[in-house]
């Protein structure tokens, strides 16, 4: 999550296609010069509206928007929480937050906790949403910070009166216990895992429908991007079934919850797992895997299982 080795990374590569997200019904390409620019605007909306030095919780799925978000967070001395939004009631009760990340707005409008939990709260959505009456006067899309972190890049600096604090861990809610990592955790486990990302072919796509909340949920997409891995993003299990037939990934990078309801999904239909994802799938990766989780049908097909440990 260091922001100037990110930066540094981005520049190398340029307008190489990175990533690929679907934008109503067309696929929209990214490239590593859109996501430094991206940065940027970030990071001048965040320094001219002094959102330096809060707590933040980040209740967004793992995507290339929300990790360039947070990053410039953490950049501006933010500390960072992590939870799922099945953790609200215990979140509510426990802790008090600045800032909340969400993927839409209407997950506020659909979820009585997340209203009295953002309540008086700047939020941020990653997708974008038109201004009503009902919506929060605190409340900004990420497209409109970038928008609005465009014209301001010019004029932003940084108040010399304001010391940024750098956080030097992250936190993930966990029931009623909080698990923290140091940044210094988080490169070792990024150090360790390079390997597997190393060796993927840079012609080859991969998808990740990785849904946890856990320490390598915020190393994946710096993975992808270090080792020139073109990739997409999926925020749930529906959108990774409605449009895998059309990403065609060669390998897919999958947390085990949702690896394990995606066989399920294929032996309930009585359908082989390359049949149903795309034939080109060749290898998985995963964090944790269960010992005794039930693999047979992927090894049918002849896919390689990565497991990655902490």
């Amino acid at each position: 999550m260091n922001i100037s080795a990110l930066k540094i990374l981005l520049k190398e590569n340029g307008s190489r296609l990175a990533h690929q997200t679907l934008d109503g019904m067309n696929w929209k390409q990214i490239t590593f010069n859109d996501i430094y620019s991206n940065i940027e605007y970030v990071n001048s909306y965040l320094t001219k509206n002094k959102l330096i030095n809060r707590k933040v919780l980040s209740l967004s799925a793992n995507c290339i928007d929300s990790y360039v978000l947070e990053c410039c967070l953490i950049n501006l001395g933010c500390s960072l929480n992590f939870a799922s939004k099945s953790r609200l009631l215990d979140v509510q009760f426990n802790l008090d937050f600045d800032i909340i990340l969400v993927d839409t707005i209407l997950d506020i409008n659909d979820n009585h906790i997340l209203q009295n939990l953002t309540k008086n709260k700047i939020i941020i959505s990653i997708q974008n949403f038109k201004k009503t009456k009902e919506s929060s006067s605190n409340s900004i899309s990420l497209q409109n910070i970038y928008k609005i972190g465009l014209l301001s890049k010019k004029d932003t600096k940084i108040d010399k009166e304001i010391k940024i604090n750098l956080s030097k861990t992250i936190s993930f809610l966990e029931s009623n216990s909080i698990k923290t990592y140091t940044m210094e955790d988080i490169n070792d486990f990024a150090r360790k895992n390079e390997s597997t990302f190393n060796i993927i072919n840079e012609n080859e796509f991969c998808a990740s429908l990785y849904l946890k909340k856990d320490i390598f949920s915020k190393v994946l997409n710096l993975l992808f991007i270090k080792f020139k891995n073109k990739f997409t993003n999926n925020n749930s299990l529906n959108s990774f079934i409605e449009n895998v037939n059309e990403i065609m990934p060669s390998n897919l990078i999958i947390d085990s919850v949702s690896l394990k309801e995606l066989i399920n999904i294929c032996y309930m239909n009585k359908i082989g797992f390359s049949e149903f994802t795309g034939s080109k799938i060749k290898k998985i990766i995963t964090f944790e895997l269960p010992d005794n989780e039930n693999l047979e049908l992927i090894k049918k097909d002849g896919i390689e299982i990565i497991s990655l440990n902490s």
